[in-house]
């Protein structure tokens, strides 16, 4: 029996449900051991027995004491496993790089013995194949996320009691229990906020600005991931890109149905997967006594245990000779004396920036509030609004962005039913801010006594932008944070048109106030009511993370 420690979970983030194309390696073994090689070394098996294509693999050992020389055991990445093989097939080395995508010529002679091969579904027979886990390369759709303590994910069910009610002397008393269906999946768990920058030896232009949590925003926002030229198609909300920062906005997201994804914890013995996940809400904390984080939350249909390493963007599988030790393979059974491990498998089949020196952290102390009202109402005389730009100094708050999620779920008698798929409701961006109670001109109380006077506004339109990790600034072009007027790392939340409440005062050792606030779009139909945009000064340079690189991904 093994235990799961919950600081040993690591979580995974697709959009994929990680099976590849039909006739895919799931396993082999090393025929021919062949000479020269080193550990590392990434090995193309282009001439085959059969018609498969597109068979890479990774010298995980070789034999003896040298540092190269014969191959003993070899890891398949799911991104390296190729297409339309067959079982018995054997497979010859062609090309050999090493890590950094250098040939190594002395290199020769490896060859490899299909063992068994994916189908086109995944084990459980019913969900149908969407890809291959693919991450270090312009196209990732997998990316490893480095979550907080205090996740959760649960799925209960729902369940009916009947009851007999009698009168008399001896009434009957009994009553049974009836289980009905699967409600949604709930999950939830928390990131820092982290930009970085790629560099040479990352898996888009040197340069470019990101964010650790770019498929989230993406899944949160639109129906679609940033593609290899880093610009807006359809339903894609999110951008990279050198002078303007990582981009994510909302105008195309009204849509019955957001990104859905594909989430794995992968607990210390245990795999966990839940199936066409949605992101329902993100909550971005500004306590100024802590790092940045968000907490993002919402549901999924179902949850499986994934129990094939082919299936685990965790794993990789370690491959041997037909003798390999200490699981001797038996030649004559295919799939027999394999083992799935999770050492290193992140290098191999996806980005992984959960390290403390891959991306920066922001500090909610260094925070600022950019807040500006233009005249509203004929101004304060007529119980409206005047121009002014306030000079505020926030103590603390929060933004919501909510999607408002809905699942359906059938009720039919007698069946266990499950969630058959979701649709969203009204997009709802909104928070609240904290600050002292102060009289310095255009300070807080200014911003009360505004707001109290404006009786004769119904609605009121505020420039509201906040500068989360950094004192942002909004230049003479009013694009706010741009790469060539402003000191990163940093990230700002646009709201060009966010409504105000009356400020309430909050009595403590020193006076503060508290402000709602909701973002509203130019009108009702259209969805710009926020923009987020990353601006970072860590670059990303893990090695062999280059596009063109060693491990760079099939298309």
């Amino acid at each position: 029996m093994a235990l799961n420690l919950s600081r040993n979970t690591k979580v995974f983030v697709s959009s994929v449900n990680g099976v590849g194309a039909t006739g895919g390696v799931k396993t082999a073994h090393v025929s021919t051991a062949g000479t020269g090689y080193a550990v590392g070394d990434i090995v193309t098996l282009g001439t085959t027995s059969g018609s498969g294509t597109g068979f890479k693999c990774i010298v995980l050992s070789i034999t003896g004491g040298s540092s190269t020389g014969p191959v003993a055991t070899i890891g398949i990445p799911n991104n390296f496993r190729g297409a339309a093989f067959v079982a018995s097939e054997t497979a010859t080395e062609t090309a050999v790089e090493n890590y950094a995508g250098t040939n190594n010529g002395s290199a020769s002679g490896l060859i490899v013995t299909v063992d068994t091969v994916a189908a086109t579904l995944t084990t459980d027979g019913t969900r149908a194949g969407t890809g291959k886990f693919k991450g270090n390369e312009v196209d990732a759709n997998t990316f490893r996320i480095g979550v907080l303590d205090g996740y959760s994910f649960s799925q209960g069910s729902d369940s009916t009691d009947v009851t007999i009610s009698e009168a008399g002397a001896a009434p009957n008393r009994g009553s049974k229990r009836f289980n009905d269906s699967l409600p949604p999946a709930e999950w939830s768990f928390g990131t820092y906020v982290r930009p970085f920058k790629h560099g040479a030896n990352s898996f888009r232009a040197e340069g470019t600005f990101d964010c650790c949590e770019n498929i989230l925003w993406a899944a949160l926002s639109g129906t679609g991931l940033p593609n290899a030229s880093d610009t807006n198609g359809a339903g894609v909300e999110v951008t990279t890109g050198s002078q303007f920062g990582s981009l994510c906005k909302f105008d195309q997201s009204d849509v019955h149905e957001l990104m859905k994804l594909n989430l794995y914890f992968a607990l210390e013995n245990t795999t966990y997967r839940l199936n066409q996940a949605q992101i329902n809400q993100a909550e971005v904390d500004f306590s100024i006594d802590g790092i940045a984080q968000i907490t993002w939350s919402g549901n999924a249909t179902t949850i499986d245990q994934v129990t094939e390493a082919i299936e685990d963007p965790s794993k990789h599988i370690i491959q041997g000779t037909s003798a390999a030790t200490p699981a001797a393979r038996d030649a004559s059974t295919p799939g027999t004396g394999t083992s799935s491990v999770d050492t290193n498998a992140e290098t191999y089949n996806y980005v992984d920036t959960t390290g403390p020196s891959d991306a920066d952290y922001l500090r909610n102390k260094l925070s600022s509030l950019y807040l500006d009202s233009d005249v509203q109402g004929g101004g304060a005389a007529s119980n409206g609004l005047d121009n002014r730009t306030y000079d505020i100094n926030i103590t603390g708050g929060s933004l919501t962005i909510a999607n408002n999620v809905t699942y359906v779920t059938p009720e039919t008698i007698g069946v266990i039913d499950k969630p058959i798929g979701s649709f969203t409701g009204a997009r709802v961006v909104s928070g609240s801010l904290t600050m002292y109670l102060d009289t310095k001109a255009d300070g807080s109380n200014q911003l009360l006594t505004d707001l109290a006077g404006a009786t004769d506004l119904v609605t009121n339109v505020f420039d509201l932008r906040l500068f989360m990790g950094v004192n942002g600034t909004v230049d003479t072009d009013n694009e706010g944070m741009e790469a060539d007027d402003f000191t990163a790392p940093g990230v700002e939340f646009n709201m060009p048109k966010a409504h105000l409440t009356v400020p309430t005062v909050e009595v403590g050792d020193l006076i503060s106030a508290s402000v709602e606030f909701a973002a509203h779009g130019t009108d009702l139909l259209t969805g710009d009511e926020m923009s987020v945009k990353y601006l970072a000064a860590t670059a990303h340079t893990q090695g062999g993370y280059a596009a063109s690189g060693a491990r760079a991904l099939d298309a």
